[in-house]
């Protein structure tokens, strides 16, 4: 069998992306396969979601699965190939190079297209979003100044009806007073009329006009434009939360950096604070003080998304970390030390580790946060992926590797002994 597979021709056993022999090869509804790193760096390096092949448009994300038959085949196919000397120089074949540099250069302006698309796009859509706002605002004014003439009417209409009844009433009382007995003797002339107060003269004492009507009118509608920035404003976190799943990558976890007091699944996708030391050798890259983990991958260029799910857990620490950073003794968990991190503190309050801290207000609860680094522009965002609310978004220039960062927070009495769970476990567009 493995002789017969040596006898066939090797471009059916290629990754067309890296030109090698198929590892854990995955194949896509138009039938063409690739190495499952190749296409999962492929997508996450494009916009669009297509064959690197074909170029096949996918309107929906394909379950990717690796090709076991494929996969089985490739490697036998690898092992009945010649062990080639390690010095053997390989023959070049220059026509296969230009080949392969005008099909990159149509594939540069195909990027660039998409490119100028999502430019547009994004346009349009801040016009629309911004122009919305603008005449939300414009209306809320407006109403805000019909209000406050409409009340000033109310007032002038009823202070002038005051002054009608209180002339009304000094008309009567000079009535009453020359109604009054004219035989008055003389030595009463020096005193003040006596008269009887009609039982319905109103007490004036008692009517009073506010001069300031208007305190808060103004704040109370901009509380209310507000509202309406903030529904907006989580639209389109929703919306940008469904393009970054594109970028979304395996994340496995280094056991090596894992404090002993840390438990790592046989996955590596599951970490989970332990009541006792684990028996681990020691290792230099291990965290000693702190109860911290890294994954094994590490980024310096390109956009990455992945998922962890926290569960009903009443502490943790999430986000990125610095290759460098120092995992011995007691350091501060902060962006000048290589940590651009999301927590939730025993007391239910979420904080980005900025320095000093910054308090994160969250209306619900997050039982899966997503985590997205744009390395290039500089960006570590946090996302909550039940509601699709964007929680924080650090803004840094990165000059360092940097690997995904988790932090399972401490027992507190076995109220937090649930792991920490990696659920993005492959790429998806």
């Amino acid at each position: 069998m493995a002789t017969t597979i040596s006898l066939l021709p090797e471009k059916h056993f290629l990754c067309s992306l890296c030109r090698g022999i198929f590892t854990n090869p995955v194949t896509t509804p138009c039938g063409h396969s690739f190495c499952l790193s190749c296409l999962c760096q492929y997508w996450s390096r494009h916009l669009s979601r297509y064959c690197p092949d074909c170029r096949r448009v996918f309107t929906d994300r394909p379950d990717l699965s690796v090709n076991r038959i494929l996969a089985e085949v490739s490697d036998k196919y690898r092992k009945a190939q010649p062990q080639k000397p390690p010095d053997e120089e390989k023959v070049i074949d220059v026509e296969q190079m230009i080949q392969e540099r005008l099909q990159k250069i149509e594939r540069l302006k195909k990027s660039l297209d998409l490119q100028k698309s999502s430019y547009l796009r994004e346009v349009r859509e801040s016009q629309k979003v911004f122009s919305a706002l603008v005449n939300a605002m414009e209306k809320s004014h407006k109403a805000v100044v019909a209000a406050i003439e409409e009340k000033q009417k109310e007032e002038e209409m009823k202070v002038e009806k005051y002054i009608k009844d209180i002339k009304q009433e000094i008309q009567e009382l000079k009535s009453e007073s020359s109604e009054s007995d004219p035989l008055v003797s003389g030595d009463q002339n020096d005193d003040p009329k006596q008269v009887v107060m009609p039982s319905e003269m109103k007490d004036w004492s008692k009517v009073i006009i506010e001069t300031d009507p208007c305190i808060g009118v103004t704040r109370r509608a901009l509380s209310d434009v507000l509202e309406k920035i903030k529904v907006e404003v989580n639209r389109l976190a929703k919306a940008e939360l469904k393009r970054t799943e594109k970028y979304t990558v395996d994340v496995s976890l280094s056991a090596k950096t894992a404090h002993p007091f840390l438990y790592v699944s046989d996955d590596r996708k599951q970490v989970r604070h332990t009541d006792k030391l684990q028996e681990v050798p020691d290792h230099p890259k291990r965290f000693d003080r702190v109860a911290n983990v890294l994954a094994k991958e590490s980024f310096c260029s390109g956009r990455y998304y992945w998922e962890v799910e926290v569960g009903d857990k009443i502490e943790w620490n999430l986000g990125v970390a610095r290759q460098s950073i120092n995992r011995k003794g007691k350091f501060t968990v902060c962006p000048a030390n290589g940590f651009w991190t999301l927590s939730l503190k025993a007391g239910g309050q979420y904080i980005a580790n900025t320095s000093p801290v910054t308090s994160v207000a969250l209306e619900n609860r997050p039982r899966k946060v997503a985590v997205f680094l744009d390395y290039t522009e500089g960006r570590v965002s946090f996302y909550c992926v039940d509601s699709g609310v964007h929680i924080h978004t650090f803004m840094d220039k990165f000059t360092d590797r940097l690997h995904p960062f988790f932090s399972p927070g401490r027992l507190h009495g076995g109220k937090n002994a649930a792991p920490l769970i990696i659920s993005s476990s492959f790429c998806s567009i």
